[in-house]
């Protein structure tokens, strides 16, 4: 049996965050263009069903984005543990997690930049379940619209908007 240098499983660990990040925008690009090209669907072919179903791919989409962030920070807590070991082994170059606390832009960039990602999905998430959800709820004589239109909403919402604590509950230990 091999016995893994710290370095080698520090590298694998931030290849899996990496890969997490990619597929975290990669699911966040399909939706918006499966979001827009269905908004525009609903519209040409206005009553249909996918105005019911369509906002529930955003529901989807953010608990993917919830356990995406919650795995990418569980790692980086890893990482953060192997780095104060390898630093007491001797290592004086400073490692990923360590070096990216100390940048002052990330907290003003990445939440910016993700309340515009999130508005391209919620904007037409909305105006689905308010608009044409609701007018194929009347046609077809189903009771809860309301319900439903809200507490997707609301469902989607407490997901995002949990996003802010999952590093301090990825952080947890024991």
């Amino acid at each position: 049996m091999r016995i893994l240098d710290p370095i080698d499983v520090y590298i694998e660990i931030r290849s899996e965050i990496v890969t997490n990040h990619v597929l975290m925008h990669l699911i966040t690009v399909v939706v918006i263009l499966t979001l827009l090209a269905g908004t525009l669907v609903v519209e040409k072919l206005r009553p249909t069903i996918l105005s019911v179903f369509l906002p529930l791919l955003t529901l989807a989409w953010a608990a993917a984005m919830v356990r995406f962030d919650f795995f990418i920070h569980r790692q980086a807590a890893y990482l953060r543990l192997l780095e104060v070991q390898m630093r007491e082994a001797g290592s004086a170059l400073p490692l990923w997690e360590t070096w990216k606390t100390s940048l002052r832009a990330t907290p003003l960039v990445v939440p910016a930049a993700d309340a515009i990602s999130f508005a391209v999905i919620i904007i037409p998430t909305g105006y689905l379940l308010f608009s044409p959800a609701r007018e194929y709820f009347q046609l077809r004589h189903w009771k809860g619209q309301k319900i439903y239109s809200w507490g997707l909403i609301a469902g989607i919402m407490l997901l995002l908007s949990s996003l802010a604590v999952i590093p301090q509950i990825a952080a947890w230990r024991y």
